[in-house]
């Protein structure tokens, strides 16, 4: 028996790097030089800080998300460059468009080439104010560049999911 539990120690320690690595891999049980599990880390930190500054109401550090000829394109608005996504931030943010609402992001399938990736998340906005409630959901599809060790949006397509038609 004391056999046994020694060969079953090291096959144990394996099986739980190979679990640990696809948890960390997204799936995949081995992870190349241009597809780190750390990078993957850094890109949902984008993703999910790119929600927080919208309810934290920093445009400031929510445009510095982006490159400074990133592209945001969405139903309530579309921008170029750094300067001009702070500025529909802060209009959008004036008008009231984001009072009173949470944003939350789902998952994410995150795809790292080197230094480039694609991410696809789903999200989710809560209404916050009148009742609790879900506002809208939908897509984002993020193009990402790491330059100098910071990952930063390129292109950010924001879609709304469809309401079912009632006859449905």
């Amino acid at each position: 028996m004391k056999a046994v539990r020694r060969i079953a120690a090291p096959v144990t320690a394996v099986l739980t790097g190979v679990v640990a690595a696809a948890v960390f891999t997204g799936g995949h049980a081995t992870a190349t030089q241009s597809d780190r599990p750390n990078d993957r880390f850094a890109i949902r930190e984008v993703i999910d800080r790119h929600q927080m500054y919208i309810d934290l109401r920093d445009a400031d550090s929510y445009a510095n998300l982006y490159t400074e000829d990133g592209r945001y394109r969405s139903p309530f608005g579309s921008a170029d460059g750094r300067d001009e996504i702070k500025a529909m931030f802060v209009d959008l943010a004036e008008k009231g468009f984001t009072k009173g609402k949470r944003h939350m992001t789902g998952p994410a399938v995150i795809e790292v080439n080197g230094a480039t990736a694609t991410a696809r998340s789903w999200y989710w906005v809560a209404e916050t104010e009148k009742e609790h409630a879900v506002y809208a959901t939908g897509t984002y599809t993020d193009k990402l560049r790491k330059a100098d060790g910071k990952w930063e949006i390129v292109q950010r397509v924001q879609t709304l999911d469809e309401l079912a038609s009632e006859s449905q």
